[in-house]
């Protein structure tokens, strides 16, 4: 030791005893044997590691495109955000409703309002908005009334008549006062004999499915009465082909046939008329008809100059022109 350097003692270390020494060498047994049992292990099989990286790098990249997904969609939701709340700070676009010709007006006493109140059902379908009250539609159909029908709407309005709140008791007060109930056995009978004549089928079938929606018939029963009702021209069309079934098939088969009819071109038959020889006061000999051979001939063997005939001459020949007392 050097001068000033005091001496490092170390405590003696004791005589190892026979149990001291078999104590720490099971301690160093069991400090080595995991160092044993390493070595001992199998290593592994490279391919099995190469299966086991491929699948790893696999996972790696499905984790890769599923976040870029998610940042897309993230993006999107983003987008779809602004402009529904862009969309919800414009005003609400204004509907057009559609524009329909309002019908002629109807004075209650010419004809039936049917067709008025048919198209005023299909306005007020169409324009909800604008005739959103009974009310408002009152006061169109009083608009579209006229004459008699006029003063009768204006003076339940001055009465203040609970029809002119209500559209439908409105309308059944009109039909009330001027359409006279008309029978169902009256409109069966129009559509039992009504025939389409020389007119087209299309105007055949209109007024034939006006007097048909009058009445609760089946389909069937109504097809039997349309194809009765039916030029000969069109049911001799219609024979040797496959009846139709419905009603709606049955006129469809009819505009067919009566359309291919009427563009078939007319031709005008020419009235026979038999042969008729030329008929003249003059005689052959007169006009030279007959060879001069002929002529020498007749008048040689005393034969009938006109005919030829040995049985009378000329002058009795019921052949000639004008001679009728002779036949």
């Amino acid at each position: 030791t050097g001068p000033g350097l005091k001496e490092r003692r170390h405590p003696p270390v004791p005589a190892l005893g026979s149990s001291q020494h078999a104590t720490q060498a099971r301690r160093a047994t069991v400090r080595s044997s995991p160092r044993r049992d390493r070595m001992s292990e199998p290593a592994i099989d490279p391919a099995e590691f190469e299966r086991l990286r491929a699948e790893v790098l696999y996972l790696r990249g499905v984790v890769d495109r599923m976040c870029t997904k998610v940042e897309s969609l993230t993006e999107t939701v983003l987008q779809l955000s602004t402009s529904v709340t862009s969309l919800q700070r414009q005003p609400a676009p204004v509907s057009v409703e559609p524009r329909i010709g309002l019908p002629d007006k109807w004075n209650g006493v010419d004809g039936r309002p049917d067709g008025l109140l048919a198209t005023l059902d299909m306005l007020f379908e169409c324009q909800s908005t604008k005739y959103a009250t009974a009310r408002a539609k009152v006061a169109l159909l009083t608009s579209l009334l006229s004459g008699q029908a006029q003063e009768w709407a204006a003076a339940l309005y001055y009465n203040k008549s609970a029809a002119c709140n209500d559209y439908a008791l409105f309308v059944e007060e009109l039909k009330k006062t001027f359409v006279p109930p008309s029978s169902e056995v009256e409109v069966e009978s129009q559509l039992l004999h009504l025939r389409q004549g020389s007119r087209p089928v299309c105007h055949f079938a209109s007024q034939f499915r006006t007097l048909a929606a009058k009445l609760q018939w089946g389909d069937a029963s109504l097809r039997s009465i349309f194809l009765e009702g039916l030029a000969d021209y069109i049911r001799d069309e219609m024979t040797g082909r496959e009846a139709p079934k419905t009603l709606d098939e049955a006129v469809d088969l009819a505009l067919k046939i009566d359309q291919r009819v009427m563009s078939r071109p007319r031709h005008t038959p020419r009235a026979f008329k038999p042969f008729q020889p030329q008929r003249t006061t003059e005689e052959p000999m007169q006009l030279g008809g007959l060879p001069k051979e002929e002529k020498e001939r007749r008048w040689r063997e005393g034969l009938c100059a006109y005919c030829g005939s040995a049985r009378h001459r000329r002058p009795q020949c019921p052949l000639r022109p004008g001679n009728d007392d002779a036949r």
